[in-house]
């Protein structure tokens, strides 16, 4: 039994061989060797090859996406009520009268109508309350609506940025690079944003 076992152990003679000189010579015509200089990749200006591209500009910019001055004109063009002025004056002064008539009529007349004792007696009194509710509803609009576009217009124009970096109020101010600063002052000047 321990001959057996030995025997399945035991080296196999043929396998010890060394290649035959016809084996040695397609062995190593078949697989050339590459010199290790030229496996190796360099990168400096010595390298004749091309360089990866550079990073865009937002890539070296520490201040986080939210609070970047294009992200933030972008979720502006496109929220609620701001979107209203990215349009043409037409379309934004029928939504603010829309909004001020439905106010009126459906917040400030009943208010105004059942709010008080006798109003029989003086129905002008009350259609006057409900438009002028109408009234400071569409002006609160319309100065939220200017601050929010003020704030963003006075981000894209200036050559620095404010912003958190943690959310604990630890203000950082980041330098824009020139093209960052371009492109910004660009879209600012071209959406005709206006600071405060």
């Amino acid at each position: 039994m321990a001959a057996t076992v030995l025997g399945h152990f035991s080296p196999i003679t043929s396998s010890l061989k060394p290649p035959s000189r016809h084996r040695r010579f397609l062995h190593h015509n078949l697989s050339p060797k590459t010199p290790l200089q030229s496996s190796l990749i360099k990168f400096g200006a010595e390298n004749s090859e091309p360089q990866p591209p550079r990073p865009l500009p937002e890539t070296d910019c520490p201040v986080p996406p939210e609070q970047q001055p294009i992200n933030e004109y972008q979720s502006l063009s496109t929220s609620f009520p701001f979107s209203w002025a990215s349009g043409d004056l037409i379309e934004y002064s029928t939504r603010l009268f829309l909004t001020g008539a439905s106010f009126a009529f459906f917040v400030g007349l009943p208010v105004s109508w059942f709010g008080s004792i006798g109003p029989e007696y003086e129905p002008v009194k009350r259609i006057l309350a409900a438009s002028s509710s109408g009234i400071f509803v569409v002006t609160l609009a319309v100065v939220r609506m200017y601050l929010g576009w003020a704030y963003v217009g006075n981000r894209l124009l200036s050559a620095t940025v404010e912003y958190e970096e943690t959310g604990w109020y630890d203000g950082q101010v980041w330098v824009k690079t020139p093209e960052v600063l371009a492109r910004d002052r660009l879209l600012g000047s071209f959406s005709n944003i206006q600071g405060s």
